[in-house]
């Protein structure tokens, strides 16, 4: 019998492999380099980071564009805004509603047109201080016919306070 003599079982360690003396001989493989395929992927890479570059600087220039028309609209509410604030004071500032604030707030009472006005020089206020005429020097009479009215308010002022 010649299986009794064979050995069925598994063989664990491995024989070591005999090496014969002389060179050694090592397969290396080398793979051929498609250089045209790198040079195509990396001028495809560029071209689409650049692209990227492209749509960012759109995108970019759009938002620019609508912060301007955004500004442009605050410029135009503000000089609305402006515009109103002149118009108010302009109506604030008016003669007529100065002399409606003047009669019904403070009391005061327009003048009548026939009452002369009379400013005492600062010479004759110590000669008629107790005298109730009042002389008109030449100057303040060419001032109240040609000034201002202002002039004429203080000259009013002036008369009032004399007959207190």
């Amino acid at each position: 019998m010649v299986q009794a003599g064979y050995n069925y079982a598994p063989q664990w360690e491995e024989e070591p492999a005999v090496v014969s003396p002389g060179r050694m001989v090592k397969k290396v493989t080398k793979r051929k380099v498609n250089t045209r395929k790198k040079l195509l992927g990396k001028i495809g890479m560029a071209l689409f980071l650049y692209g990227l570059f492209l749509v960012f600087l759109c995108i970019k220039s759009a938002t620019l564009g609508y912060q301007i028309v955004q500004l442009e609209q605050d410029i135009s509410d503000l000089q609305t805004a402006n515009e109103r604030i002149e118009y108010q004071i302009a109506q604030m500032t008016s003669l007529q509603r100065i002399e409606a604030v003047a009669q019904n707030e403070l009391n005061m009472c327009k003048p009548d047109s026939n009452i002369n006005v009379a400013v005492l020089n600062a010479d004759n206020l110590s000669l008629q201080h107790n005298s109730n005429t009042a002389s008109i020097s030449e100057e303040t009479a060419s001032a109240d016919v040609n000034g201002s009215s202002l002039e004429k308010l203080y000259a009013s002022l002036m008369q009032l306070a004399d007959n207190n």
